[in-house]
């Protein structure tokens, strides 16, 4: 969960895992750690046609979701950062 400073301008104030209610710091609008942001679009052919879905969940949150894999997911690793 976002939740920001100035609402119209969108200056991200900090972040709440929504898995386990860690708050995640935000300096200049950077999260201070890593975090895993969901934006989903529901589309035709589902059960939530029209609906958006938004969540943030920390690292260990994401460990936790992604461990419950039956198919494990797949990780390389980036060469450059930007």
């Amino acid at each position: 969960m976002r939740e920001y400073k100035n609402k119209e301008a969108r200056i991200l104030d900090r972040i709440i895992c929504n898995g386990c209610g860690k708050v995640i710091a935000v300096k200049r609008g950077m999260p201070m750690e890593g975090v895993f942001s969901v934006r989903q679009v529901w589309e035709y052919m589902s059960g939530k046609d029209g609906e958006i879905d938004r969540f943030d969940l920390c690292e260990e949150c994401y460990d936790k979701m992604t461990e419950q894999f039956r198919i494990p997911l797949t990780r390389t690793e980036q060469a450059e950062y930007l």
